[in-house]
């Protein structure tokens, strides 16, 4: 599945930086493909890291290693599942 963590950043480009690395080595550990960070076109988020996991509950895991920032104001996680057609 691919996972999707919209978030809003109110920190420094550096914090932000941080945080990233602390996430992908995160999901090093855990056997989570981290397919990195990206600017948000969406109006509503400024940011995107997307996940290849082969469960919710190992991204939750993962997720609980690195606490969220305060200055990551809120977030919403969206998951793309698989289809067989």
């Amino acid at each position: 599945m691919i996972i999707l963590l919209y978030f809003d950043w109110a920190g420094s480009r550096k914090e932000l930086k941080e945080w990233d690395s602390k996430i992908a080595e995160a999901c090093k550990v855990d056997d989570i493909k981290y397919l990195g960070l990206y600017g948000s076109i969406n109006e509503k988020w400024n940011y995107v890291c997307l996940f290849d996991a082969s469960s919710y509950d190992g991204f939750l895991e993962m997720a609980r290693k690195v606490p969220r920032r305060p200055f990551m104001t809120h977030y919403i996680t969206e998951l793309l599942l698989n289809i067989n057609l």
